[in-house]
């Protein structure tokens, strides 16, 4: 029975952690193409095993639900189950997870697993360079040019290229030089060329008075409209603090600090979310990408 229950919170959480066992990992492996075989690979899931385990609560929780039984029964219920698993371990006999692996313990009394493959309908495809006469792809080797696999030597081509991008041209350097020098010249002689104003003439004064102007004042801009809200996108519930704690310590430890714990305003259910603010039409946008990371089905909470 522990054999199912553990396959059914690692397929809904995609880990589980087992007392005293170890924790299963579902890995995300990325499609992979092969210069050498010219094969791409698709994306497949893969699970993985460690004999490192913190207690989250998952496997209480599940047994607790699927039994219909309060959590300090459904405790006891737990570790009458592992201490089973244990034996059976210590027995020599291999433990066979559905749709999962094998657990057994080897020589030296080390936990062994072997993955079970998991169901894809994904298959591999082979590739092949396609080559069109009017597109060849021309590959230059030295002097010597390939174009569909035919050589042509092109020697005398490169040569003449080269010099004529090689080549230096005298106006690079004089056109920048008469440039300079007029400026320079014009800046000299601008004394001698501009007439200098008549002794005691003073400057003619404007023939119309200035007409008395209106001063326009310019309003401040309106103030930027922020409507908005700031709420938590709730991915995961506990019935006890300590509980919700571990669980949290384990998000951060596995890299999303951005993950807050809060309770509920009756404090009877802690709750692990991720805060957000922005406008109220952004909500979906954020649901969906809270679920999408972190595997799980969310709501809102204020």
């Amino acid at each position: 029975m522990l054999q199912q229950y553990i396959t059914e919170v690692l397929f809904k959480q995609q880990t589980c952690s087992l007392p005293q066992v170890g924790t299963f990992t579902i890995q995300h492996i990325p499609a992979h193409f092969s210069v050498v075989d010219q094969v791409l690979t698709p994306p497949r899931q893969q699970v993985s095993f460690e004999t490192r385990w913190e207690d989250d609560g998952s496997c209480l929780h599940w047994i607790s639900q699927k039994e219909n039984l309060i959590e300090s029964v459904a405790s006891l219920k737990l570790d009458k189950y592992l201490q089973e698993f244990r034996d059976r371990l210590q027995s020599g006999q291999p433990i066979d997870l559905p749709g999962i692996g094998s657990l057994r313990l080897d020589a030296l009394g080390q936990v062994r697993f072997t993955a079970q493959e998991l169901p894809d309908a994904w298959q591999e495809l082979e590739l092949a360079p396609v080559l069109r006469a009017d597109a060849a792809p021309k590959v230059l080797q030295g002097t010597t040019e390939v174009v569909n696999q035919e050589v042509v030597e092109h020697t005398g081509a490169v040569h003449e290229e080269f010099e004529s991008q090689g080549r230096f041209r005298w106006w690079w350097v004089v056109v920048p030089l008469l440039v300079i020098g007029a400026g320079a010249a014009a800046w000299i002689f601008k004394d001698e060329i501009m007439p200098a104003a008549p002794a005691g003439k003073a400057p003619e004064q404007a023939a119309t008075p200035p007409q008395d102007t209106v001063p326009v004042v310019a309003e401040p801009p309106a103030p930027p409209v922020n409507d908005s809200i700031s709420y938590f996108v709730v991915f995961s519930t506990f019935k006890t603090k300590e509980t919700a704690e571990k669980n949290l310590a384990k998000r951060i430890a596995w890299g999303y600090s951005e993950v807050v714990l809060f309770a509920s305003k009756d404090s009877t259910v802690f709750n692990l979310a991720v805060p957000f603010r922005s406008m109220p039409g952004d909500t979906t946008a954020a649901k969906d990408s809270v679920a999408e990371r972190f595997k799980a089905a969310v709501h809102i909470a204020y």
